[in-house]
């Protein structure tokens, strides 16, 4: 009971903010999943005197599919950017369950994901990264893909 309540929630979580109307809740799904996966990513590694890339990004791969969220590739990924991609997905098989197609991404929270783990890598702050969703299994893709690029701040 508990598994579907969480899955029923989220589907309405996003669902809900979606219609309101007067606030980017796209950017507010991000930007909290990157402070919080910034702030546990970041003491994941907080006693260990050297980070090496391609085991932080198994770590993050391994602790997003561990939390049920889906299979992420992060082996693309570097301090500048690059791509992830992933073959399976929470977010796209809830909501076809529930609202079938759309004709919009529904990966906002993976986003932020992304964005969270590259900040705690590389010792840099959440909104260091943008990451966007360029193609999404909900619009009858094979795979989600996202563009990770560095923000220029100024």
């Amino acid at each position: 009971m508990l598994i579907f309540s969480k899955i029923f929630f989220r589907k309405l979580q996003l669902k809900a903010i979606e219609e309101i109307t007067f606030i980017d809740g796209h950017a507010v799904i991000k930007e909290t999943a990157a402070e919080e996966f910034f702030i546990h990513f970041k003491n994941i590694f907080c006693n260990e005197e050297e980070i090496f890339l391609d085991k932080a990004l198994q770590k993050a791969s391994e602790l997003y599919r561990f939390m049920g969220f889906g299979r992420l590739d992060l082996s693309g990924l570097t301090a500048e950017g690059g791509t992830a991609s992933a073959d399976s997905s929470y977010y796209v098989v809830s909501w076809l369950a529930k609202y079938g197609r759309r004709a919009t991404p529904v990966c906002y929270f993976t986003c932020g994901f992304i964005a969270g783990i590259l900040g705690a890598i590389f010792e840099a702050e959440p909104d260091t990264y943008e990451v966007e969703e360029t193609q999404c299994m909900i619009l009858h893709y094979n795979h989600c893909n996202f563009q990770v690029s560095k923000r220029i701040k100024g």
